[in-house]
């Protein structure tokens, strides 16, 4: 499958193919019906899943795409990749299998028909029925005809449009209306199209509005030329790529003798026609007089950032030509009345809707039980659906197909390159916390008290330089820190927010023992950078604390040098709370006992101050200008 904006750097989802890898003994083939994303794409990790035995059929123009993947993954094997031709019967087993002709948006495309002595399943593969297609292939509705006579146990059949009413348009109907918009931008500039680059009928109908205008055309977009080269090694391509103008050459071309085929229909930020809408292409770049057909479905999930582009290539001045109206896009998979014709000339004991959403569906089994088809079972993936023995020489249905478990499967998802794994290996749920609620680092140079009677006594001297340093006779026993925060992806309060972390994560060290460990260390300031970043802006951001001991040459310096900056912050917070009137002291007892931030700095300061109190102590306490640049903050 594809991802959503949910799935954050993902770029396929997988299935869970240890199912495939239990039942391997079991699995006579694996049968391609044809060559979209949808149906191909995750061969790369299904077939290393079954046995090495286990031989993969397709149609030709399928196998040439199946190829090409193959042999990215080294797993092309030339013995066990295997083509047939429609209605050439072959053996798979128990399965006397039979290839069925049907129309598709892509080339190439088939049903299957599995014959064995317990019934005939009949599977549809994805499908439309196009009454007069561009490359002359039709829907073989004779064999869908024969089939039924012979009695059918099982149909199994798409249902991505069962909610859509009517039929489909023939691609021929895009054709006429591509041709009537080139036409009438005669004379006027440049005219750029984009498509599903795998529509290779599109592309047919392309071509023939641009010989119609006399124009040439030049593709935009590297997959464009991978699904045109493949059809022409096997015979099927609509355009002789040696008829292509080449993107050198383009610029030098008269707009008006130009059609443009590019990639980016949904917008896909890397895609040609989206890059130059930002005007960021190195190959392509809008003018005011060029025409864009967008001859596409926006994919749902797709919508805003399909509109972005627009709105830009609007800005830019382009007309843009997209509406339904246009008649420039027809789907590949039957609407309801095609559905419905099918489903008659089957006539089969028992439906399994399949290919589509759940809702979808169901949608399709309430649609064969209102034509008379009694039986249907609507499973979702993972769940087994299981069959009785015969009641009859002919019947198999009849109530005989049941739910009889589930397996429990999860999806994979791969990054586009090696990465694959479950969401939790991918680290989905962080990739969305980054992205929501940003991110923390902490770098905590960890500063304990000397240890020998020299360092001791030079210790005792500065922490008695303070206003308290009576007060302040435990100092020396506790841990203090110098710490630098990296803030990634979040509102930083012009350098603020930073300063206050620094300033939390020391305060959390500071109420630890002399002999804490790191990974203590590491805990108390994770969870008093998360306190700070609530109360700060309300975000719990993804925080992470790397904590080491400081250079043992440097500590007993700095570590003095702590004990100093540490009571003069005191000092410093005190005198703003009493210029603000809001008592540093509460009834009568020690300032070190009142309410402290954990931004603050005072040893044994644990609770936050009251959000009014922490407000004075910043305006009481001006810093140096931070950083507008970067989200860095080193805190002494």
């Amino acid at each position: 499958m594809f991802p959503d904006f949910t799935d954050l750097g993902m770029q396929k989802i997988l299935p869970d193919t240890s199912f495939l890898h239990r039942w391997r003994d079991k699995i006579e083939a694996v049968i391609i019906t044809h060559g979209h994303e949808d149906h191909i794409g995750a061969m790369p990790w299904v077939v290393p899943a079954l046995d090495p035995e286990t031989p993969i059929y397709s149609g030709g123009f399928a196998m040439q795409l199946i190829k090409r993947r193959m042999q990215e993954y080294s797993l092309w094997n030339e013995s066990r990749f295997k083509t047939f031709k429609m209605n050439e019967r072959f053996q798979l087993g128990p399965f006397e299998c039979e290839p069925i002709r049907v129309t598709h948006s892509i080339p190439d495309c088939c049903g299957m028909i599995l014959r064995s002595e317990h019934g005939n399943i009949v599977h549809t593969g994805d499908w439309k029925i196009d009454e007069d297609p561009v490359d002359g292939d039709h829907f073989d509705r004779n064999t869908f005809e024969a089939v039924s006579k012979e009695g059918v146990a099982l149909f199994m059949s798409d249902s991505t449009n069962v909610l859509s009413p009517g039929r489909t348009l023939s691609e021929t109907v895009v054709r006429d209306a591509l041709i009537k918009r080139v036409m009438g931008h005669q004379g006027k500039g440049r005219i750029i199209t984009t498509q599903f680059a795998s529509n290779l009928h599109r592309l047919a109908s392309v071509k023939a509005a641009a010989d119609a205008a006399g124009r040439k055309i030049c593709f935009i977009g590297m997959s464009l030329n991978t699904y045109l080269e493949a059809a022409q090694r096997e015979g099927r391509a609509p355009i002789d790529p040696k008829d292509l103008v080449s993107q050198e050459d383009m610029d030098g071309m008269d707009p008006n003798q130009l059609l443009v085929v590019t990639t980016g229909s949904q917008a896909e930020p890397r895609a040609a026609l989206s890059l130059a809408s930002r005007g960021a292409s190195p190959l392509l770049r809008l003018d005011p007089s060029d025409l864009i057909l967008y001859s596409a479905k926006v994919i749902p999930g797709n919508d805003t950032r399909v509109i972005e582009m627009m709105n830009n290539i609007s800005r830019l001045g382009p007309e843009i030509a997209m509406s339904r109206g246009e008649n420039l896009h027809t789907s590949g998979h039957a609407y309801r009345e095609e559905l419905e014709e099918v489903m008659k000339l089957v006539k089969p004991q028992h439906f399994l809707p399949v290919h589509g959403e759940y809702a979808f569906l169901c949608a399709h089994a309430q649609l064969a039980r209102d034509i008379g088809i009694r039986d249907t079972s609507v499973i979702r993936n993972g769940q087994y659906l299981g069959v009785a023995p015969k009641r009859n020489g002919k019947t198999i249905s009849s109530g005989s197909m049941q739910l009889l478990g589930e397996a429990k499967l999860q999806m994979f998802y791969n990054d586009g390159g090696r990465g694959t794994g479950t969401s939790d290996e991918m680290a989905l749920d962080e990739r969305t916390t980054i992205s929501t609620e940003g991110c923390v680092i902490a770098d905590v140079a960890v500063m304990r008290p000397p240890q020998s009677p020299a360092q001791a006594a030079a210790q005792g001297q500065a922490s008695t330089s303070g206003r308290r340093g009576a007060e302040a006779g435990d100092v020396p026993q506790r841990l203090h820190a110098r710490v630098r925060v990296k803030t990634l992806a979040m509102w930083t309060d012009q350098g603020r927010l930073g300063q206050e972390l620094c300033r939390a994560a020391e305060a959390a060290v500071m109420r630890l023992g002399p002999d804490a460990s790191l990974l203590a260390v590491e805990r108390v300031v994770e969870e008093g950078l998360i306190r700070e970043c609530r109360a700060y802006n309300q975000r719990k951001p993804l925080v992470t604390v790397i904590a080491h001991d400081l250079n043992s040459r440097a500590a007993p310096a700095a570590y003095a040098e702590a004990i100093q900056r540490a009571n003069a912050r005191m000092a410093q917070s005190d005198a703003a709370a009493r210029r603000g009137g809001g008592g540093g002291r509460r009834g009568g007892g020690s300032s070190r006992g009142r309410g402290a931030s954990t931004m603050g700095g005072g040893p044994g300061l644990a609770t936050p101050l009251p959000k009014e109190l922490a407000q004075r102590r910043r305006q009481a306490n001006p810093r140096e200008k931070p950083d507008e640049a970067g989200g860095t903050t080193e805190y002494p």
